[in-house]
């Protein structure tokens, strides 16, 4: 399979029907709060709640669906529930050509979101999203904390802290 042909915002709620409960996440939502393109994007980052994750698959051709098990390597969904290890899934386009859609998985418990790498950090559902032109985009505190908190932090991903320091504080 060739890398990523990322999808196109528009795009995004046409490949996910009827499931609304997302949000724009990674580099492509610096650009929506920023008002501006930052950078090119390599591919489309969208989030979704662990509570919520077997919804958001179920619409999607389970052929397209790959768990990121463990990370690193990607395994075919086979429609049961998604292991509390994976907080990565990746889907190939229609011809399965290429990646076009990365979902990023964020614990929950009722109505608050748990931090994947040490969930005595938290925040509640609702403060975990911002509305922005019409879209829903994760909040940038919750950016910056997982891009800054890499093990193996990538030059676009300094970038992109270094953007959300000067331009969103």
């Amino acid at each position: 399979m060739n890398p990523w042909t990322p999808l196109a915002l528009d795009d995004i709620q046409p490949l996910l029907g009827d499931f609304d409960r997302w949000c724009l996440c990674g580099g492509l939502s610096i650009d929506l709060l920023l008002g501006r393109r930052t950078r090119e994007h390599s591919d489309t980052d969208i989030g979704v709640f662990r509570s919520d994750v077997q919804d958001c698959l179920k619409v999607i051709d389970r052929e397209r669906v790959f768990l990121c098990d463990p990370p690193g390597e990607l395994e075919p969904w086979d429609g049961r529930a998604v292991p509390e290890r994976v907080h990565d899934i990746w889907i190939a386009s229609a011809d399965g050509e290429s990646w076009v859609l990365q979902i990023l998985v964020f614990d929950d418990d009722g109505e608050r979101v748990l931090y994947k790498r040490d969930p005595s950090i938290h925040w509640s559902k609702a403060s975990h999203v911002h509305e922005v032109g019409g879209r829903r985009v994760l909040n940038p505190l919750v950016t910056f904390l997982h891009k800054a908190d890499q093990r193996e932090r990538e030059p676009k991903d300094v970038e992109d802290l270094r953007r959300l320091i000067e331009e969103c504080g």
